[in-house]
């Protein structure tokens, strides 16, 4: 369903959209998005690296992935798409705060003509929320075969919980693309945290994960997990050394009063984030 025609229909039935109770107005774009779904209080839009082009005049391929990223991170590009203000503020910050799963995102719609991006906004009487993702179809790199990616058409859920998973799930693997190397240590008096993260040229992931104050040791898939939601949501590139360390800690759910706190990240394009703190 065009956006334009959803905007009519609700017009005249005296509805208000459950963003912002405004609906999606004459934008650069706005016309050739697509509405997948809408509920009382969540809706689901695709755009097309079409639609991505007249709002940020920037050509999405694989050169382009980062400038495309910078120009979401701005409001201004999703009121442009049609969001009134204050969705789109939110929009725009919910890429600025998930750098990795944005990039990773951005890079598999530049790598796939028949890909979207695909925004979910969640607006309840005392929660919101927006998710990002992609639909439509893959084709796989070697094979030739290709597979769908089905747009969720459902509700997210009442709770944080729900829509937390969500982000979770979208994020996972979006790391491996973007760096090469993770060494965390965080030292205490007695204890340590300590993971360790590397991506091998054949694409897969050897992870490490040790918390002394939580018992918990673990390698591979499940270690994997873990790291990245630590570093979800976090810049290290652009980051201050404080600011990476209060996400760090936060993200582990530490205390502050370390012993020292060394950081080590080796990015896919060969730059670096190296620092201790003591």
């Amino acid at each position: 369903m065009k956006m334009t025609h959803l905007t009519k229909s609700l017009l005249v039935a005296g509805v208000a959209l459950s963003i912002g109770a405004a609906p999606f107005v004459g934008a650069v774009s706005a016309s050739a998005a697509t509405v997948i779904s809408e509920t009382t209080y969540e809706k689901i839009v695709s755009f097309t690296k079409d639609d991505l082009k007249q709002a940020t005049n920037v050509q999405l391929n694989a050169t382009t992935v980062n400038k495309m990223y910078t120009a979401l991170k701005q409001a201004k590009a999703w009121e442009k798409l049609g969001y009134n203000a204050a969705d789109a503020n939110k929009i725009a910050k919910r890429f600025a705060d998930s750098q990795y799963q944005a990039v990773g995102i951005l890079t598999d719609i530049a790598h796939n003509e028949a890909l979207s991006l695909k925004v979910v906004t969640i607006n309840k009487p005392y929660f919101s929320s927006v998710n990002i993702g992609t639909t439509g179809e893959v084709t796989n790199p070697g094979t030739g075969e290709s597979s769908t990616e089905e747009p969720n058409t459902g509700e997210t859920g009442d709770t944080d919980e729900s829509t937390s998973e969500s982000n979770e799930e979208s994020n996972k693997g979006t790391l491996s693309k973007l760096v090469k190397e993770i060494d965390v240590d965080v030292e205490y008096k007695n204890k340590d945290i300590e993971f360790k993260y590397e991506v091998k040229s054949n694409g897969t992931v050897k992870a490490k994960y040790v918390n002394e104050f939580t018992g918990e040791k673990t390698e591979g898939a499940k270690a994997q997990k873990t790291i990245e939601a630590v570093f979800e949501g976090l810049d290290a590139k652009n980051s201050s050394q404080a600011q990476i360390k209060n996400h760090v800690i936060n993200k582990l759910g530490a205390s502050q009063n370390f012993k020292k706190f060394d950081f080590k990240v080796k990015f896919a394009d060969k730059s670096k984030v190296d620092f201790k703190i003591k």
